[in-house]
């Protein structure tokens, strides 16, 4: 779905992409992560056809995306904040865009998303969750096969949040790839098969979640029990938070465990808050 190599861009003589390339595969849900200033914003107008770039190779569904209509056909863009006629009503602005897209079930959307009770509202009237939600739609109209997304839940709560990963999660299982940029770890983890780290212009690393946790810490083991003091002793570690941090092979600690009769109330690998840090030399 997204093809880019050593791509650079530098604005006023300092180099922001420093010669990345990576792959996007269809069908995947790619999370794009790194600290700020790192080139998240950059590379996402790249790809979306907002911003030229200096040298390298970008393929959006394998074309060129700047200054191409083609690709925006079938490509979608959120950003953080809702950048269109503020005056509009939601109704208006939906279903004019259903007449420029030629598309005649924008009610449908309308209605799956649990829009009605708010089409009579203005765009400026609206919670940055409900404006959000409005976005989502917006981008579904066009029918696209690619939905690229900026740090698409920075200003909402943690419901409005929820929700809108659940309808990313939906969207997914009927084809739709999306490339989503957040800082918001926790919840990205929860949704995502791919991601990639960017830092300081370069990127890190690029492949499925599960490769990225375990070079972040192939025998790191996360383990909550009910009985951590004795748990301790046991298997050695360190608190944190409310498990136990401890390096290990799983299937030797979990043994010795049960041979003490400590129970394990949940257990996992290193999560993506430390492949960040790995990946982003924190």
């Amino acid at each position: 779905m997204i093809s880019v190599r050593e791509l650079r861009k530098a604005f006023n003589g300092r180099e922001v992409l420093k010669g990345i390339s990576f792959d996007v595969r269809k069908g995947s849900i790619t999370g794009f992560i790194g600290p700020n200033g790192a080139g998240k914003t950059t590379t996402i107008k790249i790809l979306s056809g907002l911003l030229k770039k200096d040298k390298g190779e970008v393929k959006v569904l394998n074309q060129d995306p700047w200054d191409n209509p083609k690709v925006l056909e079938k490509t979608s863009i959120i950003f953080t904040d809702l950048i269109y006629p503020l005056e509009n009503t939601v109704e208006e602005y939906l279903k004019d865009l259903g007449k420029i897209y030629g598309n005649k079930d924008v009610n449908s959307l309308i209605e799956e998303f649990n829009l009605t009770p708010h089409l009579k509202k203005k765009l400026s009237q609206l919670s940055s969750g409900l404006a959000q939600r409005v976005q989502l739609v917006a981008s579904l109209i066009k029918e696209p096969e690619l939905i690229i997304a900026d740090e698409p839940t920075a200003n909402l709560d943690p419901n409005a949040r929820i929700e809108f990963y659940d309808h990313v999660k939906r969207l997914n299982r009927r084809g739709v790839t999306f490339f989503i940029s957040s800082h918001i770890l926790s919840e990205l983890e929860k949704i995502i098969t791919d991601v990639i780290f960017i830092n300081d212009g370069r990127i890190t690393f690029s492949g499925r979640v599960g490769e990225a946790l375990s070079e972040a810490g192939e025998e790191e083991i996360y383990i909550m029990v009910n009985n951590p003091e004795r748990a301790l002793r046991i298997i050695g570690g360190v608190i944190d938070g409310p498990y136990i941090k401890v390096r290990g092979k799983i299937r030797e600690i979990v043994d010795r465990l049960d041979d003490n009769n400590i129970e394990i109330i949940s257990i996992r690998r290193s999560s993506l808050d430390e492949a960040f840090k790995k990946f982003s030399n924190i």
